[in-house]
């Protein structure tokens, strides 16, 4: 493979964008990164242009639900149940939580909410796969951007956080009884390990998914909770 001779050229921002899809396509075939790809460069990529700053975006359709969705009431009750049943029926705890609002939502409303689906949050589960923010709170934050402006949206998601750092879980037990304990952060890493640490579970433990299910009731009703006191329903 030939060498790249960095210093007979400055390559634009787009070039550089456009070389770097490139070379990484070729990686998984000759597996040799460029140099100025693994931070080696003697040149400094430009600064975004003004072009690319004042980027124009196709107009949404006029088919298009406006955000925020309409919210309607429901029942803390309910979401706590149909979240608790979503974490095994739909798969973890962020589709657990999406589906007990925006599902809930779906039936009540339908459209806009009809046309979301649950299945495109499986990402969510096990802290995104890396233990880092609970799904059950980024299914949550997801069901508040739908229906809060974006400003009220991130006040109303801070509240939930603030509440699931120093909440003891899980609150909603209906089969299995297990110890509280407080996570002191967002992440799963924190919530399922201190859990974990506290009772001897094993991550496959029939318990500790009883507990996660939990878990997801709870954000899920929380996340009601707050969603009917900020409509003032």
């Amino acid at each position: 493979m030939g060498e790249i001779n960095m210093q007979e050229k400055t390559y634009t921002r787009r070039e550089m964008l456009k070389f770097a899809g490139k070379a990484a396509a070729g990686v998984a075939v000759a597996g040799v990164v460029p140099a100025f790809l693994t931070g080696c460069a003697e040149k400094t990529p430009e600064l975004p242009t003004k072009e690319v700053l004042n980027y124009e975006y196709v107009a949404a359709s006029e088919d298009a639900a406006v955000h925020p969705y309409a919210y309607q009431k429901l029942d803390v009750a309910t979401a706590m149940e149909r979240g608790y049943a979503g974490y095994f029926n739909k798969g973890g705890c962020c589709r657990g939580v999406v589906d007990a609002i925006v599902g809930e939502l779906s039936d009540k409303a339908g459209y806009p909410f009809n046309q979301i689906p649950v299945d495109a949050f499986a990402n969510g589960t096990t802290g995104y796969g890396v233990g880092s923010l609970c799904g059950s709170l980024g299914g949550a934050a997801i069901a508040i951007g739908l229906v809060c402006p974006p400003d009220d949206a991130k006040a109303v998601t801070g509240e939930l956080f603030k509440w699931y750092v120093g909440a003891e879980l899980p609150q909603y037990q209906p089969e299995v009884t297990n110890d509280k304990t407080v996570s002191g952060t967002v992440n799963c890493l924190d919530s399922v390990g201190n859990f974990m640490t506290k009772t001897g579970y094993a991550m496959d433990a029939p318990e500790r998914k009883a507990r996660c299910a939990g878990v997801t009731a709870d954000v899920a009703g929380k996340t009601v909770e707050l969603l009917n006191a900020y409509f003032k329903l």
